[in-house]
């Protein structure tokens, strides 16, 4: 993240949690954020996690020297018969909620008068990936 290769970093957590054995695996989004913060916090990142806003909680941020990073985490369980096509509209569907939890509880106003670029990003985690 503190080159913005965001992608990357979305590959590395991908094949992360892809090498867990499936009887390790927690049926629940704390269980992902909780992995996400380990790893971040090894690397190095001063994270806060479970951030109190006037209308919220935002599940963490990272801030840099120039960014902020307002970070919202969502965890789905496809059923396991499902059509590629019908994991692909509960994703979609997933992050337009997300994303719209973000904007309409404000959870990067905050950060609004830091001078510091505002990035609000929604971390999907699918078991379906």
């Amino acid at each position: 993240m503190a080159n913005d290769d965001l992608q990357g970093m979305l590959e590395a957590l991908r094949a992360l949690f892809a090498s867990i054995p499936y009887h390790l695996h927690i049926d629940m989004e704390a269980y992902y954020h909780s992995i996400f913060y380990a790893v971040m916090s090894v690397l190095g990142f001063d994270m806060d996690v479970e951030v109190a806003v006037s209308k919220g909680r935002v599940d963490a941020v990272l801030e840099l020297p120039v960014k902020v990073y307002v970070m919202e985490f969502k965890y789905l369980h496809a059923n396991p018969g499902a059509s590629k096509k019908e994991k692909e509209v509960l994703f979609v569907k997933a992050l337009a909620d997300g994303m719209e939890q973000i904007l309409d509880r404000g959870y990067h106003r905050k950060y609004v008068g830091s001078g510091k670029e505002i990035v609000m990003i929604l971390k999907m985690v699918v078991d379906i990936l």
